[in-house]
């Protein structure tokens, strides 16, 4: 796809319609294909973090009757 740095400001800023239409006229395609391709440049401008950043285990927040706030991570169900 040949995108522009006024695609990307657009995707970047949240501006989905204004991309969508830069891409379907630099392209000169169906509107469904111009969804598609922004949906892949706006993947490629936000990648997915890492799984060693993400926490595959849950997190569990408490506040106690003291107001102070418990954290409890990777609990399994009935813990």
């Amino acid at each position: 796809m040949a995108e522009g740095p006024d695609v990307d400001r657009d995707i970047l800023e949240g501006r989905t319609i204004l991309a969508v239409k830069a891409i379907r006229e630099a392209q000169g395609c169906p509107l469904q294909e111009a969804v598609d391709l922004y949906h892949q440049r706006y993947g490629e401008l936000h990648p997915e973090p890492d799984s060693a950043q993400k926490s595959s285990r849950p997190r569990v927040l408490r506040f106690e009757r003291d107001g102070s706030l418990v954290v409890f991570e990777g609990l399994q169900d009935g813990q």
